[in-house]
């Protein structure tokens, strides 16, 4: 009679493939999340440079306020107003404000290239269930007090055992 594998041989064949398995879906997780880290890291660039520029374009507008409101004083009391200062800050101002429109939409157009790992999650979810089902299999298995029709594959493929002799099983 051919030796049968044993408990043994099934925990040494998760040893080894369970580490193998968890390595190559961390491998995965990295190369989907990289693009959208990076796409994410642009959005979040873009939103925080669209603050500052449309946080610079409200001091302008709040200068170009207080200079308009000098040149309303100035003109009810006849002096000479500083008209040329106050259109440079004004224009400034329209400036700024499409700057922060651009970068908005930079912003917007990179954040919604983000996407989900769906690759990663479905193969994650996958060996998941492989990995229960087989457990759930050798348990029920393990009670019927039978071997598992694949298990001198698996520790064949596994390199764990050789068999005696080819019609063993």
């Amino acid at each position: 009679m051919a030796d049968r594998p044993t408990a043994a041989d099934y925990i040494q064949v998760l040893k080894t493939t369970v580490p193998k398995m968890i390595t190559q879906i961390s491998d995965l997780a990295k190369a989907e999340l990289k693009p959208a880290a990076k796409h994410g890291g642009i959005g979040a660039g873009s939103f925080a440079a669209a603050a500052v520029v449309g946080l610079t374009a409200l001091f302008l507008l709040m200068l170009t306020l207080a200079f308009a409101l000098s040149m309303f004083f100035h003109e009810i009391l006849h002096r000479n107003p500083l008209t040329a200062l106050t259109f440079g800050f004004l224009t400034m101002t329209v400036l700024c404000l499409l700057i922060v429109a651009v970068f908005a939409i930079v912003g917007k157009t990179q954040l919604s290239k983000v996407k989900a790992p769906q690759a990663t999650i479905a193969e994650t979810k996958a060996s998941i269930a492989a990995v229960s089902d087989a457990i759930t299999s050798g348990a029920e298995d393990a009670k019927n007090k039978t071997a598992p029709s694949d298990a001198v594959a698996i520790t064949s493929a596994a390199k764990m055992i050789t068999p005696a002799d080819k019609g063993w099983a």
